[in-house]
């Protein structure tokens, strides 16, 4: 700070305010400087302090005056205050600390002062015009006093103006502002008035005065049941931000599950981020914690936590099938089908959209229970889910516009929101939407804003979505090095215990059979089959998977198989029309007739995918439509085709494509070398012998005991075969030996 004292031609030679009998004129006070120079020496404190009520900060750095200027002004004022004596510091600490909840009342309880001795002060500070309603009449003096002071002494009085303050039912985040200022608490509410804070933090994002009360909170909370509870909310706001596992409050949320002093609400939130980073042993045993408190479906405000319970088995068993759950909640014998108001819960309401996803119940029991999730209920950390649920629901009924939409509006609230694990989620359901789209480019962006919100490590078994997106559209793309590469990252072993192992195996395949790997992408392809089987899971929408062996088989010219795997898929969809899915298999069948016969097949596929508004599909369509017609001798309609499909090709971004329909058939297919081979012809017949037992579940020694070979023979065969098949563990084993079709 400068020198306080003003130049001598400055001065007045009139008497001082302590004089106001004289009349004098009105310094002129140019900007803060000034102004803090006229206050310093007493000089017409009451003009001078209107004119720095006028000298704000944004108009004084306009004017060309630094923040340094603007301060002095709070600094003359302190020297003022001190000047006037001990009693007028406390005083001016009180008001600087109460801000504006300062008021004569709260002044004197804060300084335990006699109240007349306050009020006193209170009138010179006021006659003097630094006072104005009791409190400063600028704002930086109150900051330049808290700079100055002890910082214990500060924090007393934030802990007795907490107090003084609640006893007055004052907001909950006023009270809690001057708890989480004092460091520490003494008062028995002080834990439920900064949870009610942080609840109303949250509401408005305001994350880090939320967690700054909360972890108050743990510091001052009386049991571990009251203390798990609260790592419970912070955990949820750090999955919220960065769902890592390496933090101290997802520590105390795993030592509070296997403590089991987490409240069921608490539980629902733990088992789901305790799956999202795979800790499969966990979640059981947070699942069980819930099941041993479960009762029948109840009719009164205790059902929205059955609701819940509901929904979040629903969610496990068709997210990650490989989870078994130990028993059935108990249910009423009248299944309910709404709340006590009269309408039903969201986890209701999302329970009943997957039982009809996971029936193929088709678009008619799909649409609109999504479109009535959607529009009913907020995004937060209790709804992901189950809008999630209901995008995914709009995406397999192939409404792709309207999930464009949602998505888009959803995507963009957790960007305002400052929300990345959010922000990954739903730019990984955008990047989805756009592959079935067609839309490579916007599919690879949107996959890679999901890939970069958070580091990858954090994305547990969700990185998956986002993963086979941006591998499928580098794939259609031709950019099949970049697509390899992004197969080669490290992913958690628990994407292969949830349907997210799905669609990767799909992408694997196609960059398998883009390169010329025809068996290994049958192995994929099968494989997923056989994992849609057996998880009681398939669905036609969610992965094609009879349309991808159908092209495998194509490609490797066994025209018959090819056309069984697309009728069966047809079987499936029951009405080619009503998925775009439907498109491809009429497509693929029509490779396999007689070019006179393809041409009405390739009408309806060109049909669907036009309704379905896939434009890749749509370019693929015509372009075999064209190739029909120059081999039936139509040239003009044929030159016509070609040049729609090679406009929709350039379009979507589709390098192969347009390569196939400019006549470029130069540049042969890049070679991948694959880091993830599945040559099981390469196994002896003794490893391959092993690693069939090892994949029914077998331990070692009881492989040893079949075969009759020692037990480190074993592990040596079991050695071999990981290395051979780039497997990490048994669950694998079973995917990779499974090629029944």
């Amino acid at each position: 700070m400068g020198k306080l004292d003003p130049p001598a031609r400055n001065r007045p030679s009139a008497p001082t305010w302590k004089n106001p009998v004289v009349t004098k004129p009105i310094p002129v006070v140019h900007g803060a400087t000034g102004l803090s120079a006229a206050l310093a020496d007493d000089i017409y404190p009451e003009e001078c302090l209107e004119a720095a009520d006028r000298v704000d900060a944004p108009q004084v750095l306009r004017a060309g005056v630094s923040r340094h200027a603007v301060s002095d002004i709070g600094e003359a004022v302190v020297h003022r205050l001190h000047r006037g004596g001990v009693e007028q510091v406390r005083v001016g600490e009180a008001i600087a600390v109460l801000g504006a909840a300062s008021t004569a009342e709260t002044i004197t309880i804060v300084l335990q002062h006699d109240p007349n001795a306050v009020d006193r002060i209170l009138a010179q500070l006021t006659a003097s015009g630094i006072v104005e309603a009791e409190r400063f009449r600028h704002r930086e003096v109150g900051r330049c006093i808290l700079r100055g002071m002890r910082v214990d002494a500060r924090r007393l009085l934030h802990h007795r103006a907490a107090a003084a303050l609640y006893d007055r039912d004052a907001p909950a985040a006023t009270v809690a502002e001057h708890l989480v200022r004092s460091g520490e608490t003494r008062y028995p509410w002080a834990a439920a008035i900064l949870r009610t804070a942080a609840d109303e933090a949250l509401a408005l994002d305001e994350i880090d005065r939320a967690v700054q009360c909360l972890e108050l909170a743990y510091r001052t909370a009386i049991g571990p049941a009251e203390r798990a509870e609260i790592a419970a909310v912070l955990a949820s706001i750090e999955w919220r931000i960065n769902p890592s596992t390496a933090t101290r409050n997802f520590a105390r949320l795993h030592a509070a599950v296997r403590a089991g002093t987490l409240s069921a609400p608490a539980l629902h939130a733990a088992v789901r981020y305790l799956l999202w980073h795979g800790r499969m042993d966990d979640a059981r045993a947070a699942w069980r914690l819930l099941e041993r408190d479960a009762r029948p479906a109840p009719a009164d405000a205790a059902a929205a936590d059955h609701d819940e319970l509901t929904f979040l088995r629903s969610w496990i068993a068709y997210t990650y099938p490989e989870l078994p759950l130990r028993q059935q909640v108990p249910v009423a014998t009248q299944p309910r089908t709404a709340s006590a108001e009269g309408t039903p819960s969201l986890h209701l309401v999302a329970a009943n959209l997957l039982s009809a996803i996971a029936a193929d119940a088709g678009r008619a029991a799909t649409v609109p229970v999504a479109h009535q999730i959607l529009s009913r209920h907020r995004l937060d950390s209790g709804t992901v889910e189950a809008l999630t649920t209901a995008l995914e629901g709009l995406i397999y009924a192939d409404k792709l516009e309207v999930a464009t939409a949602w998505c888009d509006a959803l995507l963009a609230e957790s960007v305002a929101r400052s929300s990345p694990t959010w922000q990954a989620i739903f730019a990984g359901l955008r990047a989805e939407i756009a592959l079935r789209q067609g839309r490579l480019d916007d599919a690879a962006g949107y996959a890679v804003q999901a890939l970069n919100q958070v580091p990858a490590g954090n994305l547990g078994t969700v990185v998956g979505r986002p993963l086979w997106c941006y591998v499928r559209a580098l794939t259609a793309a031709g950019r099949y090095t970049e697509a390899q590469a992004q197969l080669d990252r490290e992913v958690p072993l628990s994407l292969f215990d949830s349907r997210l192992a799905l669609p990767y195996l799909h992408a694997r395949g196609h960059l398998a059979l883009a390169t010329e790997r025809v068996a290994d992408a049958l192995v994929d392809f099968q494989l997923c089959g056989s994992l849609m089987r057996r998880w009681k899971m398939d669905l036609p929408a969610l992965v094609p998977w009879r349309n991808d062996v159908a092209l495998g088989y194509l490609l490797a010219g066994d025209h018959h198989r090819a056309r069984g795997f697309a009728e069966r898929h047809l079987v499936r969809l029951g009405d080619a029309r009503g998925h775009g899915t439907g498109a491809v298999s009429l497509r693929l069948i029509a490779a396999t007739v007689d070019p006179s016969d393809r041409i009405a097949l390739l009408r309806q596929a060109e049909t669907i995918a036009r309704r379905s508004d896939d434009r890749l599909e749509l370019a693929t369509v015509l372009a075999d439509l064209g190739r029909t017609h120059e081999l039936l001798g139509e040239v003009d309609r044929s030159r016509s085709l070609r040049r729609s499909a090679l406009r929709l090709a350039v379009h979507c971004g589709a390098e192969p494509l347009v390569r196939r329909l400019s006549g470029d058939q130069t540049e042969a297919v890049e070679p991948v070398r694959t880091t993830a081979a599945l040559d099981i012809g390469s196994l002896s017949s003794a490893e391959h012998r092993v690693a069939e037992m090892a994949a029914k579940g077998l331990r070692n020694r009881e492989i040893a005991e079949e075969l009759e070979i020692t037990t480190s023979t074993v592990e040596q065969h079991l050695t071999r075969v990981y290395r051979k098949l780039k497997v990490r563990r048994r669950t694998e084993l079973r995917f990779m030996l499974s090629t029944k079709c």
